[in-house]
């Protein structure tokens, strides 16, 4: 099973509010359960598989303000650890993955590849202007570059361009091998 705790690290004064429209946003992705919320500052659920966790640590990610923790468990209950490894990982700096891999999983060892993956797509959304996040949602989203161009309003050329500076190749191969790390640590 895979988990994902969320701690809120950001200056907003309504930080109650935000965390549990948060957690209510993000419960509408594909494959993520509903979501916990933990005290003021945290939101803890489960995910489906990889690609889910993959999506949901990348929106919190790409907010910068939450410290992410994901747990990854060999077993499968209704209860299930996973939670408990995902509440255990959580950190306190915002913009980071810790990960915490239950000995009984196929690759308990995985935990620090699959943190390193992260902390190198939390560096290319970091860098990401306005534009870049346009010209990426938009893409992810389904569209192909020429789509996503005619609906930003911009030439083939220039959306091109924008997706180049806002690192979507790396962007890419970063999510493949986290979800391929987790799915390696899973199993």
């Amino acid at each position: 099973m895979i988990a994902v705790h969320a701690r809120y690290r950001g200056r907003d004064t309504r930080r109650a509010q935000l965390v549990k429209r948060s957690a209510e946003a993000l419960s509408t992705l594909d494959g993520v359960g509903s979501f916990d919320v933990v005290g003021v500052e945290d939101i803890r659920a489960h995910v489906d598989g990889a690609e889910a966790a993959c999506m949901l640590i990348m929106a919190l990610l790409s907010d910068g303000d939450w410290a992410i923790g994901l747990g990854i468990t060999a077993e499968s209950s209704a209860v299930s650890p996973a939670v408990y490894a995902a509440t255990d990982a959580v950190g306190n700096r915002p913009g980071t993955v810790s990960v915490v891999v239950e000995a009984g999983s196929a690759d308990a060892t995985g935990a620090d590849d699959i943190a390193a993956a992260f902390a190198l797509l939390s560096h290319v959304l970091a860098k990401r202007t306005l534009e870049g996040r346009e010209a990426t949602s938009l893409v992810r989203s389904g569209l192909n570059q020429n789509e996503a161009a005619e609906e930003l309003g911009i030439s083939k050329q220039a959306m091109s361009q924008r997706l180049q500076a806002a690192g979507w190749q790396a962007e890419q191969a970063g999510w493949q091998l986290a979800v391929n790390l987790i799915n390696r640590a899973a199993s």
